[in-house]
Order: structure tokens, then sequence, then C-alpha cells
């Protein structure tokens, strides 16, 4: 009855040869009496535990004469034929005479086929899920398509024991379909063939360990290892206890090793419970013992942990407290164990002044013979708080394992009852002996009445001595929290709570009422269990039905809040709801108050007129974070939650600066799961996940999924709804149907989206572990990385100044040009492929209304932009000397007017002064070459004189000056004469600048930031003072947390061409140059030194990923050494170098390739950032920080998305409207990707490094505070 109740019995009497023919009928009569006298105990039908036997389900037969062996066979046909299908929720048809589909039969071939191949190579006889989905797509003539396809023919070969299947998700039990059930008995007959003799199962338990050398040879694998634990504990062949060990349940003695009895006195301190069953379930003692050993060895680790935090001075004493259903619950009963003895059906522990004994009764019931559980609990002090303790686990056991025993017989009798013998009765009666065979003399109260006198009284009034009073705290201590600590009883004088409309705040589960009370003065929410009064006492037998439902649902009341108040009270999180105190009458408890209240109002709130994310990406980020640390602490602790949805998510605060901002609630159905999984069916229809069915074993994975949905209303801002009805719902979720977001370019938290998709897996192996979504949200990539965009095969790339959002590409040449503009805003490709035949394009400038594009033919088309679409005939042509490499636009104070800087490929710079949009038709030009020669000295043999293209332009000091690369070095416009003024040597030949940037350090002095492509330095500017400040080393694999120190300007060289070295004899940053030859990589040269002291800065070194390496001449001596301090990147942290030695031996050098992803392609001032992308897709963002007077560049995060590893590699880079970056990727086929970051400040990254830094530290606090 308790495991499989829609089976059909049959009952065969099998030596019909036995009893002569002539009283045959008379015979049979009375042992088909005798039978279903059996089965069906006076209490009515199906109290033995089978389910329904009458008499056209007994049938007799000769084994010897097979007389009566065709009846048999036409029973057999006929109750199968009649057995209906009782999974399919609609309408249950019969199982025979369905149609089967053909694909399902040549499916069923090919599986005996492959057991039949198995069989003969002595193979594993099990499938994998993913095995088996292969050999469906390679069955001819498969036209299985669909998940619920699958499922139907699964089950098809399920039903007709072609594959046996246990469909439980814990530990993916499910994920393995089991060709030959024989097999498999072979595989667990190996246990039961370990003698409790051998050492290898001590008492019963063997070590995980020693389990597995068992599996040795069955063809178990490491991989299918968990499974097979788990098959062992489904059928409680080895259940799992602490200690990384299993319960061997065959191994265990039937009687006690010691003589129990002996250590038992029956004094007046002693309590009993007795539950009466109809019939014990199988495995009901087996799971009992492994909870009980589960919860005996937490007790030891909570005795250690105090032991290790008090000096006690008695080192040999084990202290022991026996708690509630959880572990690590502050009871305040605490005792000295000596004695653990448990045996096949029962336990008994011993201790300091009493005992606790838990044994199979086979009590003479009321002359009835029944079996059940017998509890003693016996205390010199009076504290029966063990008592609470063994019937928490026996009601939860049953409860989930074991719920048909709470059902009632079709005469409305329990199939379990609680009976509280009277322990004053028992005390004066001491010649009974321990069977208690004059048991009718002593007063049994039925726990109904001590649940329905519990509600107003302490007390209850025994009939034999009416004059004393028996207290029910003694009798039943879980009722009233005997073993929570005094100072969580509340004071009811204290607490303020009128339950009037006004101060409601919700409903609870199960019908309790949540009102906004207030305790000592502070404001709390309290949570009241109502139950209904009842009035005088039975009369007649509806009264007594009345009566039994009432307690019922007293009872019920009684142990959701039990269970809810001692799962609160264990539980000490930041994220988790505290709880302020409980009280028993009225029965409630106090938590903190929310002050916004729900997830789910909140989000009502603020969803209304935002299509996505209506809470913020960072504060959405917080919130999502915040729950999944909660997660995390429940399953640490073997906690399920089960219930988890916005309704049962507090708001605390709206403010991304708070440490908290929610808290986790209503822990009324959550599930303990004692590393067996956990059965039961309760939660909410769209947030429960598709494999919480009826009798189906679960793990902590159902939780995952539901905060899949929670996710899903954190970026929607909407319920999952999928339905109406709960059947439809759970229908619709098993088939894999989900609610509907939009694309992730729409709603731009792509990392978050994807967590949601993998939480909401129909297959539960396949979501994530709650701690490792922690270690995800911990990257600074997951808030950042918005989306990706691909854009198809393009040539360019070209994105506007200023505040716009567009990026535009141009393909082909000639006839076949044609450009698309981007949107990185809204993710969406405004224009794709319009058609605008000319040259190839080589630069391009967005300004205003008008566009600029520079073609390879040394032309420039200025077009008029109306509505961007389409380019028609340009307004005006220019011509230049060479091919324009870039623009720059220097706005002029006058309206309406302003100059475009155009450099070209050759040096030089054209000058355009624009007004009305038009440009003017004659155009000045700025020489590099002759500026060189003329103003810096330069020779034209020097290799700073190349021909070298204008690559970056930037303009500084409010638009008073310009500075543009030039080679390795940086020329400098005065823009009032608009004429070459400085010359800046930032880097040596055959170094290319690539990238300037300009923006302000912690003083707000503005500094310009520069970057080559062969050293790969980031060298920093003074702007007022010309001063090179600080340099940084691009390349480092692992550059988080690297450090770099800023020069103040009055200390730094100035850097103009020539250098004097003699002026600047002293000063730390002379004495060194940075040189490139291909066959080293870079070096740094000290002038001091002889040449051949020199560090190679190169990638190609194959030592560990160095921060800085140089050789050991020149390692610091102290932190300000000359020849390094400039270019330290970390010398705060001196156990962060590498010792390297100079190689010139090239075939121990990586080739150069590998280290290119290092390279860095832009430097993009983000806010008071500095984001430097890398060829390989990430990217550095440098901050500038303050320390005791000085400055120093820090590396505060490195953004890393790998979901783009496949879309080539990272050319090009831009800002757009300031806080958006676009990083663009091409991989070999000239396919183009966006990927597209949003641009944090300093600001964003504290925020986001503090909220879990934060909320780390608020845990540890718990801990200790606890």
């Amino acid at each position: 009855q308790a495991k499989a109740p829609n089976s059909v019995v049959l009952v065969v009497g099998t030596h019909l040869d036995l009893i002569e023919t002539k009283f045959r009928v008379e015979r049979i009569a009375t042992l088909r009496a005798y039978v279903l006298a059996l089965c069906r105990s006076p209490s009515g039908s199906r109290a033995t535990g089978f389910p329904d036997i009458t008499f056209k389900h007994l049938h007799e037969l000769s084994c010897k004469t097979l007389e009566g062996l065709d009846g048999l066979r036409q029973l057999i046909f006929h109750v199968t034929c009649n057995m209906k299908d009782v999974g399919s929720s609609i309408c249950s048809q019969k199982l025979a005479g369905r149609l089967i589909p053909r694909s399902y039969l040549s499916l069923q071939e090919a599986v005996l086929a492959e057991q039949h191949r198995r069989s003969q190579n002595d193979d594993v006889q099990y499938l994998t899920d993913r095995q088996i989905e292969l050999m469906i797509e390679q069955t001819p003539g498969n036209d299985i398509k669909d998940y619920e396809d699958l499922q139907t023919a699964i089950n098809f070969l399920i039903e007709t024991g072609t594959l046996l299947h246990f469909p439980d998700t814990s530990h993916g039990l499910r994920n393995l379909y089991f060709l030959d059930p024989v097999w498999l008995s072979e595989c667990l007959q190996r246990i039961f063939n370990i003698k409790s003799s051998k050492s290898v199962a001590k008492n019963g338990v063997i070590r995980a360990e020693d389990l597995r050398m068992l599996l040795v040879g069955t063809g178990f694998t490491e991989q299918t290892e968990e499974q097979y634990f788990q098959f062992l504990a489904k059928f409680e062949i080895a259940l799992p206890v602490a200690n990384n060990s299993y319960l061997l349940p065959h191994l265990l003695p039937t009687k006690p090793a010691l003589d129990i009895h002996g250590l038992c006195h029956q004094t007046t301190n002693t309590v009993q419970r007795v539950f009466k069953m109809s019939f014990v379930p199988v495995g009901f003692w087996q799971r009992f013992i492994a909870r009980m050993l589960i919860s005996l060895a937490e007790m030891d680790l909570q005795l250690f942990e105090n032991k290790k935090n008090t000096k006690t001075r008695n080192k040999k004493v084990t202290i022991y407290s026996f708690t509630g259903t959880q572990r690590n619950r502050c009871s305040t009963f605490r005792v000295k164990r000596t004695h653990t003895v448990y045996w096949q059906e029962g336990l008994f522990v011993t201790f300091d002044g009493g005992y606790l004994s838990v044994e199979s009764s086979d009590v003479n019931w009321k002359k009835k013979k029944s079996g059940g559980i017998k509890i003693i609990c016996q205390s010199e002090v009076r504290d029966f708080s063990a008592m609470a303790f063994i019937t928490d686990h026996v009601n939860s056991l049953i409860d989930q394992w074991f719920p048909a025993l709470t059902a009632t017989e079709s005469d409305g009798t329990l199939l379990m009852e609680q009976y509280v013998p009277c322990h004053i009765c028992a005390a004066s009666k001491p010649e009974e002996n321990e069977y208690g065979e004059k048991s009718e003399d002593a007063q049994y109260f039925n726990m109904e009445d001590c649940v329905l006198t519990a509600i107003e009284l302490d007390y209850i009034t025994c009939p034999n001595h009416p004059d004393i009073p028996v207290s029910l705290q003694e009798l039943v201590p879980e009722l009233f929290m005997t073993d929570f600590p005094a100072r969580l009883f509340l004071e009811n004088s204290k607490l303020e709570c009128s339950e009037n409309e006004n101060n409601l705040l919700g409903q609870g589960g199960s019908g309790t009422v949540i009102y906004r009370a207030r305790y000592q003065g502070k404001p709390v929410a309290v949570k009241r269990f109502q139950i209904k009064k009842c009035k005088g006492s039975p009369t007649s037998a509806a009264d007594t039905m009345l009566k039994h439902l009432r307690a019922m649902d007293a009872m019920k009341n009684f142990s959701e809040f039990r269970q809810e108040a001692s799962m609160l009270h264990s539980l000490q999180h930041p994220c988790i709801v505290s709880l302020i105190g409980i009280s028993i009458h009225p029965l409630c408890f106090a938590l903190e108050l929310a002050p916004l209240g729900s997830l789910t109002t909140v989000l009502a709130e603020n969803s209304k007129g935002s299509s996505f994310v209506p809470l913020g990406h960072m504060l959405t980020h917080k919130i999502a974070y915040q729950i999944v640390t909660g997660l995390a602490y429940l399953h640490k602790k073997n906690i399920i939650f089960c219930d988890l949805k916005s309704d049962n998510i507090l708001v605390w605060s709206l403010d991304v600066k708070e440490h908290i901002n929610i808290k986790l609630s209503d822990y009324g159905i959550s599930r303990q799961s004692f590393h067996e999984g956990a059965l039961g069916v309760e939660g909410t229809p769209g947030y429960q996940a598709p494999e919480i069915r009826p009798r189906i074993v679960y793990d902590e994975k159902v939780d995952m999924f539901s905060y899949g949905m929670v996710l899903y209303e954190l970026l929607s801002g909407q319920r999952p709804v999928l339905g109406q009805h709960q059947l439809q719902i759970a229908k619709k979720l098993s088939k894999g149907i989900r609610p509907v977001l939009g694309e992730p370019e729409e709603v731009q938290l792509y990392r978050m989206q994807a967590l949601m998709m993998e939480c909401w897996d129909t297959k539960p192996e396949k979501r994530p572990l709650a701690i490792s979504v922690v270690g995800k949200m911990k990257d600074p990539t997951f808030a950042t990385f918005m989306y990706l965009l691909s854009c198809g095969k393009q040539s360019s790339f070209f994105c506007s100044q200023g505040q716009e959002y567009t990026v535009v590409f141009w393909d082909g040449k000639e006839d076949t040009r044609n450009y698309t503009v981007v949107n990185p805003e809204k993710g969406v490709i405004e224009v794709e492929r319009m058609s605008c035949p000319g040259m190839k394009l080589c630069c391009q400038l967005k300004f205003q209304n008008t566009l600029w594009a520079a073609t390879e033919d040394q032309k420039i088309s200025v077009y008029g932009l109306q509505g961007m679409c389409p380019l028609k005939t340009p307004q005006k042509g220019l011509d230049t000397p060479a091919t324009v490499s870039c623009f720059l636009v220097i706005p002029v104070v006058k309206k309406n007017s302003y100059v475009v800087l155009a450099g070209l490929s050759d040096g030089l710079v054209a000058v355009f002064s624009v007004a009305q949009g038009i440009p003017g038709d004659s155009c000045s030009y700025l020489c590099s070459h002759t500026a060189n020669r003329s103003k810096f000295n330069i020779s034209d043999d020097d290799p700073r004189q190349n021909p070298y293209p204008v690559k970056a332009m930037e303009i500084t000091s409010s638009g008073a000056e310009v500075w543009y690369s030039n080679g390795p070095g940086i020329l400098i416009i005065d823009c009032a004469a608009m004429e070459i003024s400085r010359r800046l040597e930032p880097f040596s030949p055959p170094s290319v600048i690539t990238s300037i940037a300009c923006n302000s350090e912690c003083h707000g002095e503005e500094v310009v930031w520069c970057l080559d492509d062969k050293s790969n330095f980031l060298v920093m500017y003074h702007v007022t003072t010309y001063q090179l400040c600080a340099r940084y080393f691009c390349g480092d694999c692992s550059p988080l947390r690297d450090m770099f120190t800023i020069q103040q300007p009055s200390a730094a060289i100035p850097a103009t061409a020539p250098i004097n070295h003699k002026a600047t004899e002293n000063n730390p940053l002379v004495d060194m140059s940075i040189i490139y030859s291909p066959e080293v990589g870079t070096q740094i040269l000290n002038h001091q030194d002889s040449l051949t002291d020199y560090c190679s800065m190169s990638s190609y070194s194959s030592s560990p990923p160095n921060r800085v390496t140089r050789c050991p001449s020149s390692l610091p001596s102290s932190p300000m050494s000359s020849s390094s301090a400039p270019l330290s990147t970390d010398f705060e942290e001196p156990d962060k170098f590498h010792e390297l030695k100079p190689s010139l031996d090239h075939d121990a050098m990586p080739a150069g390739d590998s280290m290119q992803h290092l390279q860095a392609v832009k430097i993009l001032p983000v806010k008071d950032l500095i984001w430097i992308p890398r060829r390989g897709g990430d990217i550095i963002v440098i901050g500038l920080e303050k320390e005791s007077g000085t400055q120093r560049g820090r590396v505060i995060a490195v953004l890393k998305a790998g979901e783009l590893a496949p879309y080539g590699t990272l050319v090009d880079a831009a800002l757009i409207a300031k806080d958006t970056v676009v990083c663009c990727f091409e991989n070999e086929n000239t396919e183009w990707c966006l990927a597209v970051w949003r641009g944090w400040s300093a600001r964003d990254f504290d925020i986001f490094y503090q909220a879990y830094e934060e909320l780390g530290r608020l845990e540890i606090c718990m801990r200790k505070r606890r």
C-alpha cells in the first residue's frame, strides 16, 4: 500500500492436490475466509498494507498436477485487461488494447538486440539517456521527434519490461535505463554477501570507499557510481549516513546487542509515546535509523565546534544536544552520552541522568494485535526535549516517505494513531512489567485530545486522578517547543498586535495570516497560525468525526509552526529572514519586518512602462546574487526550499549601495534532505520543477528551477504565466515550454538570461548548483556584458563621436559598396546593406548632420544626412595628397563653424575649416616630416622620420591642442596658431602608436594615454607639463590587481625631444629605454648598465605569467630603485615578481602568434576609468587611486566573455555615447560580430565588489555571533 498503491494483488493457494476432492469446497471456503480476514483486518479493507483484495483475487492450483493453472492464466489475463493507466491525468484508459506506434516496436527490437549483444560480451547492462536518444535517432523509420513523444516511447519500453527505470531525479538516477534486472540484482547481491563478521562493515556501517570497491567488476563506472548509490538508498540496501559512510540495514542484528532492559529503570521521570500502526511500512526502520545516525553525528560536529570555542576543563566529556528536525539547533537539552545501540527495529541511547529508547512495539492493543513504535524517554531533570527530537524525526519521515500511513480507512479509522500514556498512572503502578500487560489500567491519552487541549491549556486531566493535573509540556514537549532556548519565547506583554485589516500584511501558506506588529517598540511581522476552536464534548458519531477533523487541522498547524520555527531558528544568514521569537498561546512567531513587502509587489510597481529589467541592471544583479547566496546556504545545510518564488522574497531596500536588499522567507514546506533526496508534492505551479511528482525522489536542483523562474521575473517584470490550471502548467513545463522573454540584445543582460535558461532546463542534471552560480556572479563580466550581435560579412567598422548610439559597417567596393547601421542601445540593425556605390572606404567621420567618407582613391565625399538613409550624392568632394587614416573634429566657439583634421597615410595632417556644415574650398597642411627636421633636429636617416600614417588624434586642453601619433612619437598641434609646437617620445622605432585617449587623474589634472603595437605598453602623460608619468605593460596573462605608480609632474622628466641626458641624470625615468627587435622581443635597457644587462619584456618568455620581469641585476633592492620604479607594476608586493634570465635561444621560445591575443587594441576612456580591449577578447579595466599622497594605477577588473571565443579575434573597439563599449570581432571568413558592454565607472565596480564582500563579512559575523 505504501509503495505501490495502484497494483493488483493476487493470492494463490499452491497445493490444491493435498486436499481431498470431496472436502474441497468446504476447505477452500474456510481458507479463503481466513486469507481475507488476514488481508482485511477488522478495521476494514487494506488494513495490513495490501491494496484492495477481494474473493475475486483468490485462486487455487496444484503445483504437482498443474490443475487450476489455466484458471490462473485466465485470472491474470482478466485482471491485466482491466488495469487502468492511473498515470495519465485526463482520463484513465485501460492499459491493454492501446494502439502502439510502429516506431516504438522497432525501438523495442533495437533495445532487445543491444541487451543480447551486451550479455554476450559481458558488458554493462544499462543505457544512459544520451545512448537511448542516439539509438532512437539510428532506428529505421523513426518518427519520434519531440520530448513528450520520446518520454511516451520510453514509458512503453518500461511498461513492457524491456527497460527497468527509476524516475528519481536525485543524484541523476533517472538517467540510467537498465536492460537486465537479473544483472542489476547480481550487482546488489554483492552487498548482501557482506557478512557482519567482516571488518569492512563495522556496526552495520561501511565507508564509501569500501562500498566503491564492491562496484569493481560490475561495470558501474565512476561517472555512474552516484546513481548506483542513490539506487541502493532507494531500496534501503545502503543508506547514506554521516562521515561519508553508508548504513547496511541487512547487517543489523535482530535484537539489541546489550541487555538494554537492564539499563532501563521505570521511574516517575519517564514519558512514553506509542505510535499504533495498521502496518509498519517496509523500509521505515532502515530510514529512521539512518536519519538518527546522521543527526547524532551532526550533534558531534556541533559539539566539536562548541568545544573549540569554549575551553572546557574536562576533556573527556561529550555533550549532546538533541535538536529538532534541524542540525545546529540551539537546544537547551544538553546531556553526556554513554551508549548508542541500534538494531533492525530499534535504537537506544543512554546518557547521564536518563535514556532514550525507540523500538518496534507489538503491543497487545486492547486485545487487538497490531504493530507500531514505542518511544520511551527518561530524564532525571524532567527535561523531555529528547521526545520532541524523536517524534519530529518519526513524523517527518512518515510525511515524506510513507504518506499512505496518514490516510484513513474506508470506515474513517486512522491507519496510524499516536497515544501518550499518563506518566503519573504508570509510576503509581510499579508492579506492571515493561510490556504493559495491565496497560488498560493506565490512562492512554489520544494525541488528538492532547492537541485540542494544548490550544488553550498547559495541562490535561486524567480520569484516574482528576485532582492531579498532567503537564502537557512534559507529555507532548514538541507542541510546547521545550527544546527552544528561553530567550526565544516572546513576552506577550511587550507584543502590540491588533489583528485588524489595517495591519494585515498578507496570507502565508496553509491558512496562516501575517500581521504588522510591534515588539519591544520595534516593528515586526507576526505570523499567526489560526486554529479552529472545538465547542463542547462530542456526543454523537458525527461530532466525533468533527472533533477528529478539528484535531487534524490543529496538528497540522502545530507541526507546520514547529517546522518553520525550527528551520528559522537554525538558519543564520544575512539573506534569510531572522526569527525574533515564538509564542504558544497564541500560536505565532515574530519575524523581522520587510519595509518594502515582497518582490512581487515591488516588481509590479516598477515594471509599469519599462520593457525589461524594471529594477535596473545593478540592483537586479544584486538581488539575483543575494537570492542564490541564500539558496546556496540552505543547500549546504541539506535543506531544500521547495517553494522559491517572488512572493517569498522580501525586499529590504532598493538602494544599490545597501548591503542587503532582499531576504528569503516562508519555510513552511521546506524539506530536510538527509543526503538521500526528498519526496512530497508541494510548491507553486509555474515555479515548481517538472520532476516533482508523487513518489519521485528529487534533490536541491528543484530550487534551481524555481530560481530560473524568479530570474525571469527580475528580467521581464512579469510573473511566469503558462496557464490557469495546475495540470495544464505542469504538462507545459514537462514538455519544455517556458515563458517567453525577449532576445538577448533586447534584454541586455546576456549572462543572466543564459543562466535563467540553464536553471529552467527540464533535465535536473543540466541545471547548475547554487554554489557554482554564486561563483559565476562574482565576476563583473556577468553584469557588464550586455549581448553579442552578428553582423555578417563586412570589411570596415566606424562609430560616431559624441552622444549618438550608432555604429556603421561598410562592405564591398564600386557598384557593390554598401553600408549597415547598428544601434547598440537597442541592439538592432537599423539599416542593412544599403547600397552606396563608390570606391572602398578607408575612413569615416559623422558630425552633426554631415558624414565625411574618405575613400582609397584619395578623395573625401561630404554627405548631408537627412534621416540618415539613403546616402544620396555627396554635397562636396575634396581631394587629398594621400589616403585618410583618421579624422578629428575641433569645435570652434563660433556658431555652426568647426575645423576638421584629417590625418593622412604619409604623415601629413590636412586642416579643413567648415561653416554651415560645408567645408571651405581652401585647405592647409601640417607636415610632420618638416617639423621633425626643422624644430626637433631629427635627421632624415633617423627611423623616426619614416612616413608613418597618422593612426590616432586626440583633443586636449579643452580644444587648445591636438596630440597625434607620428610613428613611435607624438606631435602636438597648437590649435590657435595651427602649427606643430612640440614632440614627445613615448616609444622607440619600430613601435607605432595605435591609440591615444584623454581623461583626468585623481587630482582632476588632464592626462593623455597612448599605446603602441610592438612593446604593448600603455604610457601616460600629464597634459600641462608634457611629462611622462607612468608606463604599464598590457601583455600580462593574468593582469588582475596589477599596479603601477604614477609620478607627480614635478618629479617626471620633460620628454620633449631631443632628451638631454646630462640635465636629467638623476631622474629615475631617464636611465632606461625600450627597444623592440623581432628576434628578442621588447627589452628595457638601463643606460647605466652594460647592454647585456637587459630584461626581456617580451611575451615570448616561457615563464609563468609575468607581471614585470627583470634580470637579477636590476631587481629592486628598495621599492624605489632607480632602474625599476617607473616600470614596476606591483612594487608594493615584491613577492609577485618572477625572475627571468635573458634567453636568446629561439627554439625555446613559443611562436609570436601565441601571445598575439594579449596585444592591446585600443584605449577607451570610460568615465573615470581606462578600458583596454585586447585581441584575445578580454578587456583590462584600469582605475587610478590615491594612497598616502602618491597616485597609482591598478587593474580593477578583467572582463572576459568565453561566449565570444568562436567569433574570432577582437580587431577594433569604440566607446559610444560615453557609457557603452562596443568590441568588434572578426573571424577568418571576414564575418563580424559586435560584443556590447555596459561602460561602468569606478563607482559601479565599487558597488559590485562591495556587494559580495560585505555579504561575506556579514555571514562571518553572524556565524561568530552564534
